[in-house]
Order: structure tokens, then sequence, then C-alpha cells
């Protein structure tokens, strides 16, 4: 009886640590790395070089890599900021993603510590639904892994994209709090409209899951050279929780970093697709 009592206890106990961990840690962990766009000029020979090297590291690491393209259908997106890039300042990004004629508009917060990340006022008002998300982004910086928390508010049905802050507001009422100047007006930033090419190249299995992998080709709009490409896979939260330890999270970032670092010749300077719109200089 005692030792069913112990039992039980453990239990509970097991059971309450993961569920606090799931109510701090982010929904999903991204692992992305940006790689040379002209590597990209054929798409399948870009794709397909990259994920030789994919399946070899994976081998290395005790994991298995199948290959399964498929693409998804191409999506517009834009940023849209003041002049001066004020949300951007304030860690903000504005996002429009339009795909078959729906649109959806989200609102992101970004930080390198998961505590301001949580309590960012992101929220979309009552009217626009309570599609809020967490995710922390895995990037290598010096052969080690950094984190870049976020915190997002998704709206699908918002009327037209917002001219100043004080519209922004009205589909964000917690952006008050960022002390942004109402009066700001809002405009696409560097006037680059992005068209993104999406390409499923297969999945790797991690030993509990099998994460499906990403190819993401941005172009600008009216081009056909791509500005830049990026390899990235997803994994839920749940998926470690299930483990109710860290050993499974360890070793997948041990294989990315590995990724990064045998794939020298791949691999762009540049660290975010988002930082590259920030910092592309147009002709006008």
């Amino acid at each position: 009886m005692k030792k069913l009592l112990l039992s039980v206890l453990f239990l509970l106990l097991s059971c309450s640590a993961a569920m606090a961990q799931s109510s701090t840690l982010p929904d999903s962990r991204e692992y992305k790395v940006l790689l040379k766009a002209e590597n990209f000029a054929s798409i399948r020979k870009g794709c397909e070089l990259f994920w030789e090297l994919i399946e070899k590291v994976a081998t290395d690491h005790g994991f298995t890599a199948k290959k399964t393209v498929k693409s998804s259908p191409n999506r517009e997106i834009r940023f849209i900021d003041s002049p001066d890039f004020d949300l951007n300042k304030k860690g903000f990004l504005l996002r429009i993603r339009t795909e078959k004629d729906k649109s959806e508009m989200t609102l992101k917060f970004r930080a390198s510590d998961l505590e301001s990340a949580i309590i960012a006022p992101v929220e979309p008002a009552k009217q626009y639904g309570d599609d809020v998300s967490s995710e922390v982004d895995i990037v290598v910086k010096a052969a080690t892994p950094v984190s870049i928390f976020s915190k997002s508010g998704k709206i699908k049905n918002f009327k037209r994209v917002p001219d100043t802050v004080k519209d922004l507001q009205k589909y964000y009422p917690g952006l008050a709090k960022a002390n942004i100047n109402e009066s700001f007006k809002l405009t696409t930033v560097n006037n680059i409209v992005v068209i993104e090419q999406r390409i499923l190249h297969g999945t790797i299995d991690f030993g509990f899951d099998k994460t499906k992998t990403l190819f993401s080709l941005w172009y600008v709009k009216g081009e056909s050279t791509p500005m830049v490409a990026e390899f990235s896979f997803k994994i839920k939260t749940d998926a470690y929780l299930k483990r109710v330890s860290n050993r499974s999270q360890n070793l997948i970032d041990n294989f990315f970093v590995d990724l990064v670092r045998r794939g020298k010749l791949f691999i762009s300077p540049q660290q975010t697709k988002t930082g590259m719109i920030y910092q592309y200089q147009t002709d006008d």
C-alpha cells in the first residue's frame, strides 16, 4: 500500500511539474538558418544539395532524415511600420500575409529573454478573437545555439491595413502600453512586397516524432531571383514534455549546431529574413 501511495504521489508531482513547465515554456521551438540565395538559382538543385548534408549530419547524430518533396502555395508578405521604424525599435513586427486572396495580420514581439516576450501586449481586441502564440527561434552564433523569444497575436478577419498607430491600436489595444506616438503614419517597410515560395522537403525523425522540414525562398515581388533562402523545422513543446526531460532538446541542439558548422558554404551571413527587409536598400 505504501509503495502504491508513493507511486501515485510521484505521478502527481510529475504531472504538476509538466503543467507548470508547459505554462512558462513557448508553444514551439523553431530552428532556422539562412542560406545563400545564389545557391538557389535552381531551386531543386539548391534544396537537394543542402538536403544531402542534412541526411549525413542526421545519420551521424543517430537521427533519420527522409526526403519527401511537396510545394505549398506561394504567399505575399509585407511588413508595416512607421517611416522611422518606431514599431521595430520597440521590438514589434507587424506583418500582413496573403494567400489565395485571404489575408492575416500578425503583431509579433521579439526579445532575447522569455520574461519580456511573455508580457508583450500583442493580444487582439476581443472582437478579433484570441489567436495568441509564443515561440522560441533557435539560430547559431559562434557555434552556439541562441534563443530568440517571441509572442504573436494573429487576426484573420481585419477590415483594412491600419494607416496610423492609432488605427493599429484598434486591433491591438495593448500596444498603447508601448508609448508609440498614435499619430505616426504606417507604411510598407522599404516599399518591399515579398513573394514567399515554400517547399516541404522531407522529415527528420528525432526519436519521438517525425518533424517536417521547410525551405522558404523570398523574392522581391516582380523579380525572378530570390533575395534569401531559409531552412527550418519546428518542434512543439508538448513533444518534449512527453519525456519530462531536456535531453532530447540538447540532442537536437547539437545536431543543428553541427549542421550549421558543416554547412558553411551554404550559410548566409545574415541572421533573419525580416532583418534583411528592414535593412534592404531600394532604388527609390
